[in-house]
């Protein structure tokens, strides 16, 4: 009996140790998983043919800036950077300006020339059209033109990038893996957004809610919301005392890690990714002005406009004690001590900023939301907001970035402006956004706004960034991910309220 007894618990333990190690292995489901597969299936319809590169990229290794820091000697740290390589972006920005202010005086010419000969038939009228820059056109649609025509006006990487794109268009929508239901909150009968996220529901993801669920009462057009618009005609302006550095295109040298001047006491430049660059100069800061930077932390943006040294009061926001130790910890470092009048110029305050403290109180407002932070998420899991847990918190962030957006409108005064921007491709987050909140504030205020269309005056940093086209977008621009130029994503529009 005692034999019997021994020999079953002994098998036992070799079955269980047997089960133990030759159990198949269930993939454990990462926060960046998560991130990467919602990304594949909300994104891939909206940027279509251009999602496989934008995708790569957002994966690959991300390129910075490196603004130089006033207050501090940065010769040496000048000489490094063209010993690197680098270049001031300020020279190749003016050399662009020219080329497009070149540019349009000849095509106005042409045009003229046009007008004032009568009866040219239709082929002559033509020769006299310009054809795109190249500086006007992202990657992908240079690719697109040099597969289809064979003129030497497209370098040969471009052709060997359409060459190699799929001839089937396996990255198209396919129309039947996606199915199209009413929202499952808000009012009945309520109409979605679906101009800006094509699907509420994603098959095969049917316990997923998607952020279009939350927005009802949305797809109203301009007119109905009284919203008129703007062309700033004029080249974003680059302030004459900032001086960053950059590689070019398909350049990733690292640059050196900032040093710290011994004498002032503050680190001789600051890294960042050169999108987050845009929404500063967007602001078109004036000297004197008083900026709200509404959502400051970490730092960088804040930092950026005081380089300047246009503005005359910065008051930077944001909304935790956490995220104002991050921010004060960044003006500690680049701000000297003993610059009384640097430092009394700067106020940091810890407030909500979806409930305005002062109404019509500064010239230039930042909104530079919370949002998915595309690129963060894809790398880093912890604290990630696609953990389950804060699935809440990510299904409400349109709802507070339009909070947000419409605070700073109250406290922007008359003839300022905002610029509301994100780290994020989703057309909800962006255009979706600004659009739900001109629509509250044209239903619940007597504040009259007008959209600043940018196009025009972003063209000339084409050189630096990979600027996306042809998207649909109605209120603002948007930088694209490229592995020649790993910058944003940067989503930015621009609001002047004009009374």
């Amino acid at each position: 009996m005692l034999c019997i007894t021994f020999s079953l618990r002994r098998d036992s333990r070799l079955f269980y140790y047997c089960q133990k190690r030759f159990k198949k292995k269930v993939a454990k489901i990462t926060n960046t998983g998560r991130a990467l597969e919602y990304f594949d299936t909300a994104l891939s319809p909206v940027y279509q043919n251009r999602w496989p590169s934008i995708r790569l990229a957002l994966l690959s290794k991300q390129k910075y800036v490196s603004v130089l820091n006033n207050f501090a000697d940065c010769q040496s740290t000048i000489e490094d950077f063209h010993n690197f390589g680098a270049a001031d972006i300020r020279q190749r920005y003016s050399h662009f300006v020219k080329h497009m202010k070149t540019e349009e005086a000849s095509q106005s010419s042409s045009e003229a020339d046009v007008c004032d000969s009568q009866g040219q038939d239709d082929h002559m009228k033509a020769t006299v059209s310009v054809r795109p820059s190249l500086m006007e056109l992202d990657d992908d649609e240079l690719a697109v033109r040099a597969k289809e025509e064979s003129h030497s006006h497209y370098p040969e990487e471009y052709r060997r990038r359409a060459l190699a794109q799929d001839p089937a268009g396996s990255h198209d929508l396919d129309l039947n893996s996606r199915v199209v239901l009413p929202s499952d909150v808000g009012p009945e009968g309520s109409s979605v957004l679906h101009d800006h996220v094509p699907a509420t529901k994603l098959k095969g993801l049917e316990n997923w809610l998607e952020e279009t669920d939350i927005f009802v009462d949305t797809n109203r057009t301009d007119d109905e919301i009284g919203l008129q618009r703007e062309i700033q005609k004029q080249p974003i302006n680059l302030p004459s005392s900032l001086q960053i550095f950059t590689f070019r295109k398909g350049d990733i040298t690292n640059f050196p890690q900032p040093k710290l001047d011994q004498q002032m006491k503050v680190y001789t430049h600051y890294l960042m990714d050169g999108a987050s660059l845009l929404p500063v100069l967007a602001l078109d800061l004036q000297p004197g002005e008083r900026l709200l930077d509404l959502c400051a932390a970490p730092g960088g943006k804040t930092l950026l406009a005081l380089q300047t040294m246009l503005p005359g009061m910065v008051v930077s926001n944001d909304v935790t004690e956490g995220r104002i130790q991050r921010l004060k910890n960044v003006l500690k470092e680049y701000i000297p001590s003993n610059l009384t009048q640097i430092q009394d110029s700067v106020i940091v305050t810890e407030r909500d900023g979806c409930k305005p403290w002062e109404h019509e109180a500064f010239d230039k407002v930042l909104v530079d939301a919370p949002c998915l932070t595309d690129r963060h998420v894809l790398h880093e899991s912890d604290n990630s907001i696609f953990t389950p847990k804060r699935t809440k918190e990510r299904l409400r962030l349109p709802e507070l970035q339009s909070q947000l957006l419409v605070s700073a409108l109250q406290m922007v005064r008359p003839g300022g402006s905002v610029v509301y921007s994100t780290c994020t491709l989703s057309p909800l987050q962006n255009d979706g956004v600004v659009h739900l909140a001109l629509s509250k504030i044209w239903q619940e205020t007597r504040i009259d706004c007008c959209v600043v269309d940018l196009t025009h005056a972003v063209r000339p940093l084409s050189f630096l960034y990979r600027l996306g086209t042809n998207l649909g977008l109605r209120y603002g621009q948007i930088v694209l991910p490229s592995l020649l130029s790993n910058f944003g994503p940067m989503y930015f529009a621009k609001i002047k309220r004009l009374k």
